[in-house]
């Protein structure tokens, strides 16, 4: 029995183990959605003040050539916006199936404490029955030899 219990208690570490794997993906993978999001954050800002420094020239004198330049470097900032949803989106995508993915392991692992704590105990109530049983027949033993003495 010794020997099942230690079986099942490397497969719990296995899976304790998988389990932490997966923690530390999760963990990566929310750093890198906050990353992007304050990247993205960053972006809309700068949008934001190129939308309104673009603004700002009407009825000023500029050539059509730094006009399109600067409509230019708004259609940029905001393919890096688009971009970086999409790159957000396929993170939170990962993250959801992470987690997901990470419930399941962690169900994993209670079942198997649970089935290792139950094993246990099954193991030692059958060493105490079986202590039990020993010293029953020791008193038998002694109470049939005192009582064969006293005849």
């Amino acid at each position: 029995m010794k020997e099942k219990v230690d079986r099942f208690g490397r497969i719990l570490k296995t899976r304790v183990k998988g389990r932490e794997e997966e923690q530390l993906l999760l963990a990566g993978q929310k750093s890198e959605e906050e990353q992007l999001v304050t990247r993205l954050d960053t972006l809309r800002s700068q949008k934001e003040r190129a939308l309104v420094s673009f603004g700002m020239q009407q009825g000023t004198l500029i050539s059509p050539q730094e006009m399109w330049f600067q409509r230019k470097s708004i259609d940029v900032i905001e393919k890096h916006i688009c971009d970086g949803d999409s790159s957000l989106c396929d993170v939170r995508q990962e993250i959801e199936a992470t987690e997901v993915r990470l419930v399941e392991k962690h169900r994993e692992v209670q079942i198997m404490e649970k089935y290792i704590s139950s094993m246990v105990e099954e193991w030692r109530t059958t060493l105490q029955k079986n202590e039990q049983t020993e010293m029953d027949d020791i008193a038998g033993i002694r109470h049939g030899a005192h009582g064969r003495q006293s005849q």
